[in-house]
């Protein structure tokens, strides 16, 4: 299990150093809501997409995902250039 300073520090916009889509020819909104889907119990969280706007889908909430993920998970969604959305406290991509 992560923490919430964890998660917050990976997904740091104005990290310099940050380097997503390490991995070329995988389609990363997929492996990005895949991973959530395989880690996050279905009890606990019935869809893994909460919402979406015509460039960024919200996935689920920070706090949801921070029970179930590893520290592995996490430099996963940073390569899949996830954030977090400040105004719905949830996990977020661009597409």
């Amino acid at each position: 299990m992560i923490t919430r300073e964890q998660i917050e520090e990976a997904f740091e916009d104005e990290d310099e150093d940050r380097t997503p889509f390490t991995t070329k020819n995988v389609d990363h909104t997929v492996r990005a809501i895949t991973l959530l889907r395989e880690r996050i119990p279905y009890e606990e969280c019935k869809s893994i997409i909460g919402g979406a706007m015509h460039d960024m889908i919200f996935l689920c909430d920070v706090d949801v995902a921070i029970q179930h993920i590893s520290e592995e998970d996490l430099a996963v969604l940073v390569d899949c250039n996830c954030f977090i959305d400040e105004d719905n406290d949830c996990i977020a991509l661009y597409v």
